[in-house]
């Protein structure tokens, strides 16, 4: 089943998927995927990654392929 994602949410996916396990601050998200001139605070990543695995989740009720890294951000674990 595909998924339609926006086009901040796939390159947040791409950006976790080409470092597979690799822990990411959401200031490091911020700095790969955001615009510098537009104004993005750290609980925008929160909620983009949230509807990501929402959408994930459409396709496998089970997975849990990103995962929170508590005080830390976020990592991919294929």
């Amino acid at each position: 089943r595909d998924l339609e994602l926006t086009a901040v949410e796939f390159k947040l996916l791409q950006l976790l998927v080409e470092h597979p396990c690799r822990i990411f601050s959401r200031q490091q998200i911020m700095e790969r995927i955001y615009h510098e001139e537009r104004f993005v605070s750290d609980r925008t990543v929160d909620s983009h990654i949230k509807k990501l695995r929402r959408k994930i989740e459409t396709v496998d009720h089970q997975a849990t392929l990103i995962q929170s890294v508590y005080s830390v951000g976020y990592k991919f674990e294929p």
